[in-house]
């Protein structure tokens, strides 16, 4: 069995929306995959150490007048 046809009942159909900018280099596009590959693993490390960057928090906090020391 080489071919598998599907049913179609319920298929919408596409309508393509163009936003008038030019199509992304491949420099461009590797780049901007890079970029949120980047966010993405820095978002896992802040939520990782989170409870460290709470207690440092806590440890600046001066519990006479509640100013941050800096």
């Amino acid at each position: 069995m080489k071919h598998i046809s599907l049913p179609v009942t319920g298929v919408m159909p596409v309508t393509l929306i163009h936003f008038g900018r030019r199509r992304k280099g491949l420099f461009a596009a590797i780049l901007g995959a890079m970029h949120s590959t980047r966010r993405l693993q820095t978002r896992r490390v802040l939520k990782q150490y989170q409870h460290l960057i709470d207690r440092a928090d806590r440890h600046r906090i001066n519990p006479e007048g509640g100013n941050v020391h800096r």
